[in-house]
């Protein structure tokens, strides 16, 4: 995955501008924008305690954007955190994402590993002008415990940036193996 989101980066973001992501948070969601000479903005997640549960700092959010913000990395169930985000939960950060003209990138690895009776709600699903700006990241590697495979997948709706990520993706994404199919 670190690999899509280094696809992104060059597709959507510029050296020197900016990634925005909630942690803490598996650490290639920080590290990736680093390793691409982009900045990698942190906001942390701050605990309600009567709830026994992190969420997400709203006015940290908020402060947090600047003109250089160009993308925002969303983990969708959240990893290490074990939050399975509410759909009014997912409408804000849609909104946010809206008002703030920024793509939401959603790695949804975990979707399938929820033990809880919470169910997982895709991103995209919002619709509307959220789901043209959400770029989905899926594989089957978390939930059949296959990395070695190599298989992951984007799911794109909105055809300008699924074709500006295909085009990025020439010559140095592999082919999907047979195991992997």
């Amino acid at each position: 995955f670190q690999g899509a989101k280094r696809l992104l980066q060059a597709c959507f973001a510029q050296p020197g501008e900016e990634i925005l992501t909630l942690t803490p948070v598996y650490p290639p969601f920080m590290s990736a924008p680093k390793n691409s000479g982009r900045v990698s903005t942190q906001v942390p997640f701050r605990l309600d305690a009567a709830n026994r549960r992190w969420e997400i700092d709203w006015d940290s959010l908020e402060k947090a954007v600047t003109p250089k913000t160009k993308l925002f990395y969303l983990c969708n169930p959240h990893n290490p955190v074990a939050r399975v985000w509410r759909r009014d939960e997912l409408a804000k950060l849609g909104e946010f994402c809206v008002r703030h003209d920024l793509l939401l990138c959603s790695d949804e690895i975990h979707c399938d590993l929820i033990v809880d009776d919470l169910p997982h709600i895709p991103t995209a699903l919002l619709g509307g002008e959220v789901a043209k700006r959400t770029i989905t990241l899926m594989a089957p590697s978390k939930t059949y415990n296959v990395p070695g495979l190599g298989t992951s997948f984007a799911i794109i709706s909105d055809a300008k940036l699924r074709a500006m990520f295909v085009r990025a993706t020439a010559g140095i994404v592999a082919e999907v193996t047979c195991l992997g199919f």
